[in-house]
């Protein structure tokens, strides 16, 4: 009976997660100018998106206290983005390893931001309590970052480089997170300047 209950809270938090993020059919991908898509060298070609190796699209979003945090302030530093909402319950089941995840990486060289996905200022703020979130939140209070960054379902999970290449994209913290993201940040410091 546990497992039956299990398969149908998943199937709804998935159907109402495609729901709430808003996405659409006629959702345009970003444009990519040819600068854009310019690597270190002329022969390699970056694209923007949210596969591994796609340099990630950019975002503006709102820190708990009003202000705004880009992307682009992030250079030079591993992220880590988890897309979440307060009435996700696998949200709350995987806040615990994105904590732990935190903790490992903290003053290393990699910043954890969750991204709550359109809440309001004060349900946002409950989720975090709620699920003992202990890493900074920032707040898609209009999907837009959510559609760029192609969330179906949440938790969404996100590691980028320094350079904000995608490096892993899946519905949790993978098993070997601390492998993956010490490999990032062994990297020389000259590629995340090119």
């Amino acid at each position: 009976m546990r497992n039956w209950k299990m398969a149908a809270a998943f199937i709804l938090a998935i159907t109402v997660g495609a729901f709430f993020v808003g996405r659409s059919s006629n959702t345009e991908k970003p444009k990519v100018s040819a600068a854009e898509t310019a690597g270190a060298s002329s022969t390699a070609v970056v694209k923007r998106g949210t596969e591994v190796g796609d340099l990630a699209p950019d975002f503006q979003l709102a820190q708990l206290d009003g202000s705004e945090l880009s992307l682009a302030d992030l250079r030079g530093q591993g992220v880590v983005l988890v897309f979440w909402a307060s009435w996700c319950q696998f949200c709350r089941e995987e806040a615990p390893n994105v904590n732990k995840l935190a903790g490992d990486f903290a003053g290393r060289g990699v910043r954890v931001f969750g991204v709550n996905v359109r809440e309001s200022q004060a349900r946002t703020e409950a989720g975090i309590k709620n699920f003992g979130i202990r890493y900074s939140v920032l707040r898609d209070t209009d999907g837009k970052t959510t559609r760029a960054y192609n969330v179906e379902g949440i938790p969404k999970v996100l590691f980028l480089d320094r350079e904000g290449k995608v490096r892993y994209a899946g519905n949790g913290v993978p098993s070997d997170y601390s492998k993956q993201l010490e490999t990032l940040l062994a990297e020389p410091a000259e590629v995340a300047e090119r």
